[in-house]
């Protein structure tokens, strides 16, 4: 009779077999795997997850030796993972978002709905395109839940990744294959430049950037790509890039702003048109820097889609190219 394998053996395509981690590796395990990576702490680690201290050490201790390798460090300053372990702990991550949503799936099969959707939205599509695909993707789901998470990429592109959202839909300026994700481009959209409907400058009807730059404005914030690309154009104006100025990707906060103040504003062509049409702000005719990169969405690669999430794609392509039609 075969005795049952102690340790990890290594195979032809690495160190486990196939079978192995879908065999022996717990959820309870995965949750204590995250839990030690977020607080980087054993005592703080164990009672996030409900065990004891020494509960959870034994349990990492058995994982380790399971797998025949060493998945976390542990020093003076307390314990942190090392290449295997952040390996596993992303994985971990994944595994427990798809339960989830399995979760909350069911859950809304059973109060009469047909699922749940998480996406996030970028500022840049926030506004205008996202509202519109999902309303289109509504009429046909109407029972479906869509969850919207605005933000910027630096915190919705790791939730991505981690399982947390289904797509995230805005512009992006890199390669993200090496990230894990897929990103499919819609549209390129170029910046304005707004102003209240009765701002000395509305009238105007040319004006370059340079006259501008005593003005008081409303721009990115320093991380922002465009904010580096819209100081650079001030710089190559032969300007200085203005000094009064207020912080914001808030585009509903600038709106406001803009309509209450003699700032300018920098906005998506889209969101720009769009303030317009409904009155109260107008387009400068000033040339302004392209943007980093198109509008489009990001997925996770190796993830399937579900079939709803395939639906809301397709109405954010059928959006964004009936939009680049009537441009």
């Amino acid at each position: 009779m075969n005795r049952p394998r102690k340790a990890a053996e290594p195979t032809s395509r690495g160190v486990l077999s196939d079978w192995y981690l879908r065999s022996r590796l717990k959820v309870r395990q995965l949750l204590l795997l995250v839990a030690l990576d977020e607080h980087r702490n054993m005592h703080r680690a164990a009672a996030s997850v409900a065990m004891t201290q020494p509960a959870a050490t034994r349990m990492l201790a058995d994982l380790e030796r399971l797998l025949g390798l060493r998945l976390f460090e542990r020093s003076a300053r307390g314990i942190s993972p090392n290449a295997y372990g952040e390996s596993l702990v992303r994985h971990a991550r994944m595994v427990l978002a798809t339960l989830d949503h399995a979760r909350i799936e069911i859950n809304a099969l059973s109060e009469g709905t047909t699922g749940k959707l998480t996406i996030g939205a970028l500022l840049v599509a926030a506004p205008v395109l996202v509202p519109r695909a999902v309303a289109r993707f509504k009429q046909r789901h109407p029972n479906h839940t869509v969850l919207i998470r605005e933000g910027t990429s630096a915190g919705l592109l790791p939730a991505l990744r981690r399982g947390e959202l289904d797509l995230v839909v805005g512009r992006t300026s890199s390669d993200l294959g090496g990230e894990g994700l897929k990103f499919e481009a819609f549209y390129s959209e170029p910046m304005r430049v707004v102003v209240r409907s009765a701002h000395p400058l509305a009238k105007r009807r040319k004006l370059e950037l340079s006259m501008l730059a005593q003005e008081q404005w409303i721009v990115p914030t320093p991380e922002a790509a465009y904010r580096r690309r819209l100081d650079q154009a001030f710089r190559q104006a032969g300007e200085e890039p203005p000094r009064r100025i207020v912080e914001s990707l808030s585009i509903l906060i600038n709106k406001m702003l803009v309509q209450e103040t003699d700032m300018l504003a920098v906005m998506p062509r889209d969101i720009a048109q769009h303030y317009a049409a409904l009155g109260g702000v107008t387009v400068l005719p000033v040339k302004l820097p392209a943007p980093s990169g198109p509008v489009g969405v990001v997925t996770a690669l190796g993830r399937p889609l579900p079939a709803a999430a395939i639906d809301l794609v397709q109405a954010l392509r059928d959006v964004a190219r009936e939009a680049r039609v009537a441009t």
